[in-house]
């Protein structure tokens, strides 16, 4: 550690966010909003050398991974400049890169929770599951005070493995270490509403949504899922959690697919596609966003342009089941 602490200082990026994509299901529509998968880069309190903070805080991953490959150039057994050039390659989507990357800094020493919770996650990515548990693991050996370990650990419980109790039991862990930890309030929550437990997934979105309208974030998965559950009770109480989710998060295509539901039970059919075809710019290719389309121009009465949807999702459709 002595060479991390000589040669860089301690900066604080919170929330930086990547997410990695994921091919959407035909019945996503079936099932309540596909919720975000758990590829996601959290950059906090981690370290950088001088030369990167600014980049880094832009996320100029180019120049980034630039600036590390020049350092390594320079000192190749400088683990940090393999961790920097493993970070930019992960959001360069370089995922093999990255793993590269980060296993070189590990050869050379780099043992820091950040650094294991980088490695899992990229790990995560390329779908090496058993190794990302293990970097969980080790993340959580290196600093058990640190939350972030446990939140990626209810994610994954709760993404890939649907052991929900299993998944409340780590963001509770996350949560005790960080009570202001909006997204493990929201994950937490929404294992709550699978476990049909409504009323206490309520208070937990509700939960969430306070910890980021005092924080000013942009983070909107708690006001659609409010807007899914008061739907049936509370239309208009849904259509104003389900505007402010859309505001938050203009680029999340499932904000805007449950927008398309709630105009569509009001009768607002016009409103409704307008927000199924911003789902469609956002995910041109998805076979479900087109058979919602499809059927809320059947119910205006437009059959050229539901005939036009049903043929491009019955096209898409192929294209994804001829890759599974």
């Amino acid at each position: 550690m002595g060479i991390v602490r000589s040669t860089t200082r301690i900066i604080k990026f919170c929330f930086l966010t990547v997410l990695a994509s994921v091919c959407p299901a035909q019945d996503k529509l079936a099932v309540p909003a596909e919720q975000p998968e758990p590829a996601q880069l959290q950059l906090e309190r981690l370290t950088a050398p001088d030369g990167l903070t600014t980049l880094v805080t832009q996320r100029r991953w180019d120049e980034v991974l630039k600036v590390a490959l020049r350092g390594l150039s320079e000192k190749p057994g400088n683990p940090l400049w393999h961790y920097w050039a493993g970070v930019a390659r992960f959001h360069q989507r370089d995922f093999v890169g990255a793993v590269i990357s980060l296993r070189s800094a590990e050869k050379l020493g780099l043992d820091t929770a950040p650094f294991h919770e980088a490695l899992g996650v990229t790990y995560y990515a390329v779908r090496q599951h058993i190794l990302f548990l293990q970097q969980m693991q080790a993340a959580i050996r290196a600093d058990s005070v640190r939350p972030t370990a446990y939140h990626y650990l209810g994610r994954y419980y709760e993404h890939d493995v649907n052991d929900y109790l299993k998944a409340i039991s780590y963001f509770d862990k996350a949560l005790e270490r960080d009570p202001g930890d909006f997204k493990s309030l929201h994950f937490r929550a929404f294992c709550l509403q699978m476990l049909g437990r409504e009323e206490e997934a309520r208070a937990g979105y509700e939960a969430a949504i306070h910890r980021i309208e005092a924080g000013d974030a942009a983070f909107g998965w708690p006001f659609q899922k409010m807007a899914e559950l008061l739907l049936a009770t509370d239309p208009d109480a849904a259509l104003r959690y389900v505007q402010k989710a859309v505001k938050l998060e203009p680029e999340v295509d499932d904000n805007h697919l449950v927008a398309a539901k709630i105009y569509e039970s009001r009768g607002a059919f016009d409103a409704a596609i307008l927000e199924c075809l911003e789902a469609v710019r956002l995910k041109p290719r998805d076979p479900a966003i087109r058979y919602v389309l499809a059927r809320l121009y059947k119910k205006k009465g437009d059959n050229a342009s539901a005939d036009q949807q049903m043929k491009l999702h019955v096209e898409l459709r192929a294209i994804y089941l001829s890759k599974q």
